[in-house]
């Protein structure tokens, strides 16, 4: 029997592979999905009903194990032991029921990150991939790794403006496969092929992303992802998970304070923002802001908000007197 994991983080990549086959198996039953979770994750395989329990009245059932040691459990054990020990399972974000905490402004406060195998870990942090790269088809791709810390600003920048659309009411299955192949096409990133340089060879897990590359790859992901449906899934909600991050590090970004701000302006127009960027970095072009780290671009946005309402506000100071 394979020890339970700690967190999502813990998770093997097969047991995160069938983590997601469970949830999307069993849909809308909960239960039955974190049963077959954590058989998964236990390495443990049913081989038949045994008996009712006589406590509970539950059907019983023999599995076994990869040493063909059997044993009996029931499916209500499997979902206690799932809510128990991998949290997680249902709420990797946090479980949306609990009140949030509030601070005496009345502003929701960030639930508390610990440190996890040297990097951040919580609930509304970044899930961090038990691998940063996988083959598929005969090629290989980097993963979005922690707080997608490895993408560029041109991949949010598309990432961004796709995203609202991949889970529209509406979308026929084609279109569906459509956007998700658009979504897979640029949040991994194709390697490199070895080249020659002057005395040795260039380091086979070279990754660089390019928009135009991104887009050939669309007709690779429409092939791939109905033979790997948890692929999308796991790197989205990657994702999604980096998008919560960003929220809480850089609210000033996101509040959706300021209407007619100037700043706010720069934000929301591509053009102004790579100005504005490129002008604080001292960038020579915008394809440096575009191939810039994301971390390091949102950091510089915030910082510039953050000294715009400084000004603001010291202005206003200085009318009052």
């Amino acid at each position: 029997m394979n020890p339970i994991p700690k967190d999502w983080s813990s998770l093997s990549w097969q047991q995160l592979v069938s983590c997601w086959e469970a949830k999307m198996r069993y849909g809308g039953n909960a239960e039955a999905a974190q049963a077959a979770a954590m058989l998964s994750i236990m390495g443990l395989t049913v081989a038949g009903r045994a008996d009712i329990d006589e406590v509970t009245g539950e059907q019983r059932y023999v599995v076994s194990d990869a040493k063909a040691v059997a044993s009996t459990i029931t499916p209500r054990y499997l979902a206690l032991a799932a809510r128990q020990l991998i949290p997680w399972f249902l709420h990797p974000y946090g479980d949306s029921g609990v009140e949030a905490k509030k601070d005496e402004k009345g502003k929701e406060i960030a639930p508390g990150r610990e440190p996890h195998r040297g990097y951040v870990s919580g609930f509304r942090d970044a899930m961090i991939l038990p691998i940063d790269h996988i083959d598929i088809g005969g090629a290989t791709f980097a993963l979005p790794q922690m707080a997608c810390n490895n993408l560029t600003w041109q991949q949010y920048r598309s990432l961004h403006s796709l995203a609202p659309s991949l889970f529209r009411e509406g979308n026929t299955e084609a279109e569906t496969l459509s956007l998700q192949a658009r979504f897979m096409g640029h949040i991994t990133v194709p390697a490199l092929p070895i080249t020659p340089t002057t005395d040795r060879f260039a380091p086979a897990n070279a990754y660089t992303y390019n928009a135009e590359r991104a887009e050939q790859t669309f007709a690779f992901w429409e092939k791939q992802l109905p033979l790997h449906p948890y692929l999308f899934h796991i790197c989205f909600q990657t994702w999604h998970t980096a998008m919560h991050y960003y929220e809480q590090t850089f609210p000033l970004l996101f509040s959706g304070e300021g209407k007619n701000d100037p700043l706010q302006d720069a934000l929301t127009g591509e053009t102004a923002t790579l100005n504005s960027v490129m002008k604080y970095q001292g960038y020579t072009s915008p394809q440096e802001v575009y191939d810039a780290n994301l971390p390091v671009i949102l950091s510089t946005l915030n910082t510039m908000a953050r000294e715009a309402k400084e000004i603001e506000q010291m202005n206003a100071r200085i009318k009052k007197k």
